[in-house]
């Protein structure tokens, strides 16, 4: 058997029996800080070229292959749990409310009626970040931690607001409640919207469903993602692009949803979606379906839900 052959087959193996074990609770030990080892497979990858013995080869290639599993595992599963510590969320609840004892910052952007289209750009670090409500404004945000940490900027031409909200200070102080960024944004639900947000270590909660959503591009580091998504267009797209992850996103029924997926050692659970082939998802009535969602995941080590729900 090829040395290649070993290498990658015992790195699947280990990687699924790991997330295994962990799923049904018999994984007690703390991987922590496991993953600090990872450079040892390029040791054993390079001690292997001082031998000719391709059984040594092979034992080297597979001792390689379960310490990398070991080394990725414990890197999700520590980067995982750091950001649910890191801002208390349980896995049914991602809401955070907004303390007025801590620095808080309001920022708004008056709406009016000739504004048809809106671009929202979010350039933030790590921190929590919520949408969940409208406003009256065209878009409005709290933020808790630094004070008057984010720069807005507006244009107006035609009919098209462009709207971008960036993080001045970018530190992120774990252990002090004063300074955890946490941002709350609500955005108006006339205009159709166009959402561009790059974040870093992150907790989101996005519910997309009261708004009209043409185009959403989300760039995320090691994060913990809830997204749902509405039907008020005729066409939804969807980019995410995330390194460590777990993402969870509803999209309604009565539209059809297509998912590509780019996904690198991740799990996948895609409920009533029939596969096409290894990157193509569809749900059954996306052919007929007038309106649809396009899902493209592009994500490292991740698990990843796409799941639908009904109207009330």
């Amino acid at each position: 058997m090829k040395t290649k052959h070993i290498f990658w087959g015992l790195l699947f193996v280990s990687i699924g029996i790991l997330i295994l074990l962990k799923n049904i609770g018999l994984l007690y030990i703390d991987l922590a800080n496991i993953w600090k080892f990872w450079p040892l497979v390029i040791i054993l990858w390079g001690i292997s070229y001082f031998t000719k013995s391709q059984i040594v080869k092979g034992f080297i290639a597979g001792i390689a292959a379960i310490i990398l599993a070991v080394a990725l595992f414990a890197f999700f599963n520590s980067s995982y749990n750091f950001i649910c510590n890191a801002f208390s969320i349980k896995d049914d609840d991602f809401n955070f409310t907004i303390n007025e004892n801590t620095d808080t910052s309001n920022y708004n952007e008056s709406y009016s009626s000739k504004i048809k289209n809106c671009e929202f750009n979010l350039n933030a670090g790590a921190g929590a970040f919520i949408i969940n409500d409208s406003t009256d404004d065209l878009m409005n945000a709290v933020t808790q931690g630094v004070k008057n940490n984010y720069e807005f900027t507006r244009q107006d031409a035609g009919d098209k607001s462009t709207v971008t909200m960036t993080m001045k200070k970018r530190q992120f102080v774990f252990n002090d409640e004063h300074n955890k960024n946490k941002t709350l944004i609500k955005l108006n639900t006339s205009p159709v919207w166009d959402l561009n947000l790059d974040v870093g270590a992150a907790a989101i909660d996005f519910d997309f469903s009261p708004f009209k959503t043409d185009k959403i591009d989300i760039k995320m580091g090691a994060a913990a993602l809830k997204v749902k998504l509405g039907n008020k267009l005729n066409a939804t797209n969807f980019h995410l692009k995330a390194g460590v992850s777990s993402v969870d996103i509803l999209v309604p029924e009565s539209s059809g949803c297509e998912i590509r997926c780019n996904t690198a050692l991740s799990s996948k659970a895609f409920d009533d979606f029939i596969k096409v082939n290894s990157n193509l998802y569809k749900t059954d009535n996306f052919d007929t379906a007038r309106k649809k969602i396009y899902l493209d995941i592009d994500t490292g080590i991740s698990s990843i839900h796409v799941s639908r729900y009904s109207f009330d």
